[in-house]
C-alpha cells in the first residue's frame, strides 16, 4: 500500500479546486462576453422588435454551448488530475456520440431547421401562421418545436424539421405588382 505525504494530499486536493475556480472564471467571462455581444448587436441591428427576440435566443444558444464545453473540459481535467485515465472516457464518448448521432438525426434536423427559422425571421411569437393543414397563433417556439394554437383552442406541436412551407398571415399584403392588359 502506498503511503501519502501531506504535501501530496494537499496537492491532490488543490489542483481540482484550482481547475474548478478557473472553470467558474471562464464561465463568468463568457457570460460577460455574450452580454456585451448582445448589447452591441441590439444597438446595431435591433431596429425591429422581432429582431430583439431572435438576437436574444441566438445569444442564449451560444452561451449554453460554451458553458457545456467549459464544464466538460473542467470535469475531464479534474479526473485526469486525480489520476483517472480519461482516454477510455474520450473513446467511449466518441463511440456514444456516433451512436447518438445516428439515432437522433430527426432531432438534429429539427434543431437546425429551428435555427434557420429564427435567423430568417420566418415567424415570431404571436404571429398567425399556416403550416400544411394547421393554422393558428404561434404560442411558443423552441429550437426543436413550434406550438401552434388553432381557433378551436387545440394546441398543435409541430417539429421544426417538418415545417417545409410557412404562410405568415400577419405579414400577408396585396401584391404591388400590376399586370397591364395588352391593348
Amino acid at each position: 500500500m502506498r503511503e501519502w505525504s501531506w504535501l501530496q494530499i494537499i496537492t491532490l486536493l488543490v489542483k481540482p479546486v484550482f481547475i474548478a475556480l478557473l472553470a467558474i472564471l471562464a464561465q463568468r467571462l463568457s457570460v460577460a462576453g455574450f452580454r456585451s455581444l448582445e448589447t452591441r448587436l441590439l444597438q446595431r441591428w435591433a431596429v425591429l422588435p422581432e429582431r430583439k427576440g431572435r438576437i436574444h435566443t441566438l445569444i442564449k444558444l451560444g452561451q449554453h454551448t460554451v458553458n457545456v464545453v467549459i464544464v466538460t473540459l473542467a470535469l475531464l481535467m479534474v479526473l485526469h488530475t486525480l489520476g483517472i485515465n480519461i482516454l477510455p472516457l474520450l473513446t467511449g464518448a466518441g463511440v456514444l456520440g456516433l451512436a447518438l448521432s445516428l439515432g437522433t438525426q430527426t432531432l438534429v434536423r429539427d434543431v437546425i431547421n429551428g435555427i434557420f427559422i429564427l435567423l430568417e425571421g420566418q415567424f415570431e411569437l404571436g404571429d398567425t401562421i399556416q403550416v400544411g393543414d394547421h393554422t393558428g397563433v404561434v404560442e411558443q417556439m423552441t429550437l426543436r418545436v413550434t406550438h401552434l394554437r388553432d381557433e378551436k383552442g387545440n394546441l398543435h406541436i409541430l417539429p421544426n424539421g417538418d415545417i417545409r412551407m410557412v404562410v405568415n398571415l400577419n405579414r400577408s399584403r396585396p401584391s404591388t405588382i400590376s399586370v397591364q392588359e395588352p391593348e
